[in-house]
């Protein structure tokens, strides 16, 4: 058998860096290759959640805006969208006009935003905040464990990883199971090598991976190659096979997005695929940068559902969209807004009953200047694990919650 020399053992590492594991190599990808091989070409019936994480804490009120309220444009003196430029999803609020890439889908009943979402007690903390959304307050596990990871511990376990995270953030709380153990691709397309790396990669395919204390990382690497060259080869069939027309804007998030699409479009059994988008905590000048946020998500998302519904795949996919907190009614000195309570959440994908659920926090009765919740963040994670997951969400979310009606008709 062969030897890796360090430089080599160094290059053939970094070949793997776009498909790798939080932590260290574990079992997850061990039948990975195998796996994907031997995927069925027909197409796949179990349902997908990808869930977008908006870092930073969105406002809510210049997302989801309450133009019918004159309290909104007298806290919000530099900062108020104008009633002109609103879209409308009523007689009270709307839309800020940089998400109008979402608006053809609203009205398709394609997209509905929950309206005053939070919990008690609400944290302003960003960090303790998400551990809290990220867990489903349940803080007493050690090492916490996530609600996504918890659902994905209940799912039938395929020998791909069930659950991946796109994008090269860390990994999220949210993802933390007992047994599934999260994967993140940065770029599945990527598995182009220079000269230097290939021939790393076929000379550690040839590796004693017997040989001591570098057995167990060389089978590892190993198997992420294998893994790597086989999702390559399915994601360049599945493009062959049904080539989409869907023009997808250029910015990072639409490219993560862009990445889902593919893997969906290659029927992979992977049910939960996690994305986060930071630059959200606007304590100065948030005007245009917010704006422009908001552009590149609703850009992102609109271009995401048109490539699922060109899929025949549009039914099959459900997307959360959520904030560890909204902003505080009155701006700051700086032309900002600072840390608030409650939020709004966006769902899209299957068919629901109204573009607007829940009802819109009072701006007349607040919490130390904040908007006070009405809907329980729980309560939405209940309705997606019943409805669209079928698993038991008490179980998942440490006591009951009740599910919102959000759904016209998931069959």
């Amino acid at each position: 058998m062969g030897t890796v020399s360090r430089r080599k053992f160094i290059a053939a590492t970094g070949a793997t860096t776009a498909l790798s594991l939080s932590g260290a190599l574990p079992e997850v990808f061990a039948r990975t290759a195998t796996t994907i091989d031997c995927l069925s070409e027909t197409k796949r019936t179990e349902r997908v959640l990808v869930v977008l994480q908006l870092s930073g804490g969105n406002d809510s009120l210049n997302t989801l805006i309450p133009y019918g309220d004159d309290a909104y444009y007298q806290n919000r003196f530099s900062l108020a969208i104008g009633r002109d430029q609103v879209l409308g999803l009523g007689d009270y609020c709307g839309l800020h006009p940089q998400l109008r890439p979402l608006m053809s889908s609203i009205e398709n009943g394609r997209t509905t935003f929950v309206q005053g979402v939070g919990y008690p007690n609400p944290n302003r903390s960003h960090f303790e905040s998400l551990d809290l959304w990220h867990t489903a307050h349940q803080m007493e596990f050690k090492p916490l464990r996530g609600w996504l990871g918890t659902a994905a511990d209940q799912l039938p376990q395929n020998g791909f990883a069930p659950v991946l995270q796109i994008g090269s953030e860390p990994v999220p709380v949210s993802l933390m199971g007992q047994r599934v153990i999260p994967a993140t691709l940065v770029d599945p397309r990527n598995f182009r090598r220079s000269i230097e790396q290939i021939e790393a990669t076929a000379e550690l395919r040839l590796a004693d991976a017997s040989a001591p204390r570098a057995s167990k990382l060389l089978t590892r690497l190993q198997q992420t190659n294998e893994t790597a060259d086989a999702l390559s080869a399915r994601l360049r069939a599945a493009a062959k096979a049904a080539p989409r027309s869907t023009t997808w804007p250029t910015t990072g998030l639409a490219q993560k997005f862009k990445h889902v699409a593919d893997l969906i479009a290659a029927d992979l059994p992977t049910r939960i695929y996690h994305l986060n988008m930071n630059g959200f905590d606007t304590h100065s000048n948030q005007e245009p940068a917010h704006g422009t946020l908001l552009a590149e998500w609703s850009g992102a998302v609109a271009a995401f559902l048109s490539d699922l519904e060109e899929q025949g795949q549009a039914d099959r996919v459900l997307m959360l969209t959520f904030s560890e907190f909204g902003r505080r009614l009155r701006e700051n000195a700086s032309r900002g807004t600072d840390h608030g309570a409650a939020g709004v959440v966006q769902l899209s994908g299957p068919e629901f009953l109204k573009p607007l659920t829940g009802t819109y926090p009072s701006l007349g009765d607040l919490d130390e200047g904040d908007l006070k919740h009405s809907v329980d963040y729980r309560s939405v994670y209940a309705s997606i694990l019943k409805h669209w997951m079928d698993l038991d969400p008490n179980e998942i979310l440490g006591g009951r919650y009740e599910p919102l009606p959000l759904f016209r008709s998931i069959g």
